[in-house]
């Protein structure tokens, strides 16, 4: 009984080591320059890239008793290591805003469009505070980006960390 419940831990130990390719979100180094190392998340048609420089000062930060630091899940935590960021958005999010892709693309003028790049910025409390479009875009697709965008779940902090200020994530969501 106790060898089975080892080889459990172990192949448990072992799935949240390696991702699967299939699905789950892959983290890859981003070695641009080496003051802003950022990193990148993969998720199916979904890449989600932490912009804020690591030696950022925010005027707006949080400390950790005003917000609702709680543990995170190992697929939070390790989304939050992979972005190098003291934000975490919650399990399901990557998963949501890949399903929004052929709502985003349901249109002709949309079709066109191979990837949607845009800028999501998240508030010293968490929240999703605002969204600016990258490249050129449509305005019926703006409007379904900001339906989308007004949808997302508010990030989780991390917990460790002195205060928790506003970050940058890049958005990159693929045909």
């Amino acid at each position: 009984m106790n060898v089975k419940r080892l080889v459990i831990a172990l192949s448990f130990g072992v799935l949240l080591a390696f991702p699967i390719q299939g699905g789950s979100a892959i983290a890859q180094q981003n070695a641009e320059n080496s003051e802003t190392s950022l990193a990148l998340v993969h998720f199916n048609k979904l890449t989600l890239q932490n912009k804020t420089p690591l030696t950022s000062s925010s005027l707006e930060s949080s400390k950790p008793e005003d917000l609702n630091v709680e543990t995170l899940s190992a697929v939070e935590e390790n989304i939050a290591r992979n972005l190098n960021s003291h934000w975490a958005w919650p399990e399901y999010t990557l998963e949501m805003i890949d399903s929004y892709s052929p709502f985003l693309f349901r249109t002709k003028k949309s079709q066109s469009i191979e990837e949607i790049k845009l800028l999501v910025q998240v508030n010293a409390k968490g929240r999703v505070s605002g969204f600016e479009v990258i490249n050129e875009v449509d305005r019926g697709l703006v409007e379904r980006l900001d339906h989308m965008i007004r949808k997302l779940p508010d990030c989780k902090p991390v917990p460790g960390y002195p205060s928790y200020s506003s970050a940058t994530f890049e958005m990159v969501i693929q045909k």
